[in-house]
């Protein structure tokens, strides 16, 4: 179960960070504050980090170096914004870059020359940076974006076209020119509201609303807060009106579904799948103790497969398994499997269906599936083969109903996605879930969904996930997600396994996120429910008084007992 991302006394994820509202206050005011520095004419930014430098790797259109001035610091991933001047001089755009890295240079602290101020029996103190004429700071950044010079702000954002030259200077960015850059919307209540870029928390990041129906992936390891970032997308899918159907697993989004006017439901108390909604695999999948290629098997396939087509032919609406055990034995003869080797046993098989409590009526999904609707599915405590057949016939039906256009554009998420959706083609589940990926925004039908594992996870689902959350994740795991990252240089990817909680690089394509970025995900309003109980906090109040001496458990006879390598 995932962990709740960590609050601080604020609210926020981290301890002493301050609260949000503060830093949309401050971002207003600093937005204000840039805007109105613009040199009339010029298009200028009056902050000042530093100049182009010129070397044998800068400046390309692929690399730009700086040199920071003394006064001024910047952070891995933050943006700054560079000239493009014309040969005379004019401003003509600016190009936005992103800061890889920082080194300094410092001839006082080589390995010489520290060794000789260690040796000689005087102090040796030189001049710090500002004052000395050969220390400095270098910064190396990736040229992301063009912004042409338009009136008192920027154009439309094109492709790198004019080539820094050395001498020209970096400037802070307003706002307005970085979110342009990402392809964010100007307005944070236009969009999807998910947070504030980790390098600069007073630019807020909000995803084109459309990116969802390009279907969305969270994935990060246990307690890295991405059941939390889905609860933040829930919230923003609900304030536009999208309806939600969410596979629970964990039982995360009970208290959300409440808090957003929605309903829990439980299979069979609550929801029911009727019994002719499966497909042929579904219903192996589902009955136990069928061996593949048996006769046996073929006799239940047949009778079930004659069945639906009644359906389909309108000759009746639904059947039960009590009709399925007399189907069996009507179709037996015309199989010439009606040996009792071969019919009883076909027929017990599938007598055992009546265990399944959420076979029953079919759940009425266009009444329920109005504007704002949340039906979050609680499947904790299924077994696997259950959770697949639900979720296989669930989305089965939502995709055929979006089909139909007998529901509005809806929302399918699923929690743990990697039980539901392995690399295994013969399974139901997968496959229909590669089915929605693959046309499912034809058909007014989005994804999200949510892992742990994505190596365990069917490929042709993953690479089609295009807008993507991925917060910290195991070396191993990371493995699995190359070729999603988009732009991200090495050094964002780098990071990953070593993102504090709550924070994760967002990616996309072009129409939805130009830009592969760090976002600390904002405060979530409705209740988290992937909190790690406090096993110790039960265990006291089980009368357990914390944790003992060991001398109250072993006479402490020894005093050198608990040492370290004592008794070794």
């Amino acid at each position: 179960m995932d962990e709740q991302q960590g609050q601080g006394p604020d609210g926020l994820g981290g301890e002493g960070k301050p609260d949000e509202d503060a830093y949309v206050a401050d971002a207003e005011r600093r937005d204000d504050v840039l805007h109105g520095e613009v040199v009339a004419g010029d298009g200028g930014l009056d902050e000042v980090l530093g100049t182009v430098i010129s070397d044998d790797s800068s400046p390309t259109f692929e690399e730009i170096r700086f040199r920071l001035l003394a006064s001024v610091t910047v952070s891995p991933g933050e943006f700054v914004a560079i000239e493009g001047r014309s040969r005379d001089g004019y401003l003509l755009s600016w190009v936005l870059g992103r800061v890889l890295d920082v080194h300094e240079v410092n001839p006082h602290q080589d390995p010489q020359s520290a060794t000789v101020r260690d040796v000689l029996p005087f102090e040796s103190a030189y001049a710090p940076e500002g004052e000395s004429t050969v220390i400095y700071r270098v910064v190396r950044c990736e040229p992301v974006e063009e912004l042409p010079v338009a009136g008192h702000g920027v154009g439309d954002p094109t492709e790198i076209r004019t080539l820094p030259r050395a001498g020209d200077a970096v400037r802070r960015p307003r706002r307005d020119m970085v979110t342009t850059a990402m392809g964010f919307p100007p307005d944070r209540d236009k969009g999807l509201h998910m947070g504030f870029l980790h390098s600069d928390r007073s630019i807020p990041v909000t995803v084109d609303p459309g990116a969802v129906q390009r279907h969305v992936l969270i994935v990060g390891g246990i307690g890295s807060g991405k059941s939390y970032t889905r609860g933040v997308l829930g919230e923003e899918l609900h304030l536009f009106g999208v309806p939600q159907v969410n596979i629970d697993v964990n039982g995360e989004m009970i208290e959300a579904a409440k808090q957003l006017g929605g309903v829990n439901v439980k299979p069979g108390a609550g929801f029911t799948l009727p019994l002719g909604s499966l497909t042929r695999e579904d219903l192996i999948e589902a009955v136990a103790g069928v061996n593949r290629g048996t006769n046996i098997e073929t006799l239940i396939g047949y009778a079930f497969d004659a069945l639906r087509r009644q359906i389909a032919q309108g000759r009746r609406s639904a059947f039960s398994v009590d009709e399925l055990v007399a189907e069996i034995e009507t179709q037996a003869p015309h199989l010439k499997m009606e040996a009792p080797g071969t019919l009883r046993p076909a027929q017990q098989r599938v007598r055992a269906l009546e265990r399944l409590n959420y076979i029953g009526t079919r759940f009425d999904w266009v009444r329920t599936l109005e504007p704002g609707a949340f039906v979050n599915i609680d499947c904790r405590g299924l077994l696997l083969a259950d959770l697949r057949v639900i979720t296989a016939a669930v989305a089965r039906d939502l995709q055929d109903l979006a089909r139909e256009k007998k529901i509005p554009f809806t929302v399918l998420s699923i929690d743990e996605f990697h039980l539901v959706a392995p690399n295994e083609d013969r399974l139901v589940s997968t496959q229909v879930l590669r089915e929605i990926a693959r046309i499912g925004r034809h058909y007014r039908l989005g994804l999200v969904l949510t892992t742990q594992s994505p190596a365990d996870v069917d490929r042709s689902v993953l690479k089609r996930l295009l807008t993507r959350f991925v917060h910290t994740i195991e070396p191993d795991q990371l493995d699995s997600l190359r070729g999603i990252f988009a732009d991200a240089p090495a050094e964002m990817v780098h990071s990953l396994p070593k993102l504090p909680r709550g924070t994760c690089v967002l990616t996309g394509v072009a129409e939805t996120v130009r830009h592969a970025t760090v976002v600390d995900v904002r405060r979530r309003r409705t209740k988290h429910g992937g909190d790690t109980p406090d096993v110790y906090g039960d265990l006291r109040a089980r009368g357990w008084p914390g944790k003992k001496l060991l001398s109250d458990i072993v006479p402490d006879d020894d005093p050198q007992d608990g040492e370290p390598g004592h008794g070794r």
